[in-house]
């Protein structure tokens, strides 16, 4: 059988995946306008996308390969979470596409979200400089990776600018807690939510007779995981129920298809940073002085690595300020 993938012309936002019949993993392309991965999923009488990408342009093409690779025009949308490298391409498919969260990740986006574009739009000059100062820190950096990822950094940043005019922010139609089913006439999928761990609300994406998950941020593949509104303890807890549905299949928020084994990564690297924190605190050495640990040296997003140590820290001073003496 002909790879249904090489029917689509190709997009510089990313590359196609065919991960199982009917189902496509578009894996971003770093440094460009989409940022997170997304996922194409044909139900057989209508079509499924999960996360929308960064910008506009990203979005497009990617409502372009869907309808080429399905034959049908998109019917349901998925945000995984409120984070914008997965939603803000959400209005290349309204109206016409049902566009489905939790409850919370749609009243962040209704709330923090909308406030923060409105914000930006009326005074885009913080972005502007912010990098602007990071150009002449990539001008300095002797890092090779680091000078790499702080390069596509930027180079996101300026598509998102390059479109923050043109962007509508485009919330959720459809909310559910807990599980939700989509029948589709050749396959079911089941989408579901286990609480926050990521952020303050993840959902990912089942389809149990293929027994693959899209996961959104929840699994990486050799990249940091975004801490900056996690809950380690939840996140953790989160990831043994997604292993316990006998998940084989992975499209991970960022890198390439994977499976269990980034799953367990992903475990591992949280709780290596809340021990690396706490072993500090417990001996008054300060985090500034944590380095990011050999197992993980080679993964991107290498710039997060010092914000989540902060993140955790916080969490456990805050832990500690409220337990009773």
């Amino acid at each position: 059988m002909t790879n249904q993938t090489e029917t689509f012309s190709g997009s510089k936002h990313f590359r196609l995946n065919h991960v199982a019949n009917g189902v496509f993993a578009a894996i971003s392309v770093p440094g460009t306008g989409s940022l997170g991965n997304a996922a194409i999923i044909d139900l057989g009488d209508s079509t499924l996308v999960v996360d929308t990408f960064l910008t506009i342009e990203a979005a497009e093409d990617l409502q372009a390969a869907a309808i080429e690779l399905t034959g049908k025009p998109v019917s349901y949308v998925i945000n995984t979470h409120w984070h914008s490298d997965h939603t803000s391409g959400n209005q290349v498919f309204a109206p016409e596409a049902q566009i489905i969260s939790t409850s919370v990740t749609r009243e962040i986006m209704a709330t923090f979200g909308t406030e923060r574009l409105a914000r930006q739009l009326a005074n885009p000059e913080p972005i502007v400089k912010a990098m602007d100062e990071l150009d002449e820190k990539i001008q300095q950096e002797t890092d090779d990776k680091l000078k790499k990822e702080m390069q596509w950094e930027n180079a996101s940043d300026r598509e998102y600018m390059n479109i923050l005019p043109k962007l509508e922010y485009t919330l959720p139609t459809i909310t559910f807690d807990g599980q939700m089913t989509i029948h589709g006439s050749d396959r079911t999928v089941q989408l579901i939510t286990y609480g926050g761990g990521h952020t303050q609300s993840d959902a990912f994406v089942y389809l149990p007779e293929e027994k693959i998950a899209i996961t959104g941020d929840l699994v990486l593949s050799k990249h940091h995981p975004v801490m900056m509104y996690a809950n380690p303890d939840a996140w953790l807890d989160i990831l043994e129920r997604v292993e316990g549905l006998g998940v084989e299949t992975i499209i991970p928020g960022h890198g390439e298809v994977c499976g269990v084994k980034e799953l367990h990564e992903v475990r591992s690297y949280i709780n290596d940073i809340v021990a690396l924190v706490t072993e500090a605190v417990q001996n008054k050495k300060s985090i500034d002085e944590l380095a990011v640990p050999e197992a993980y040296v080679d993964w991107y997003f290498t710039t997060y690595f010092k914000p989540n140590v902060k993140k955790v820290y916080d969490s456990i001073a805050e832990s500690a300020a409220s337990t009773p003496l």
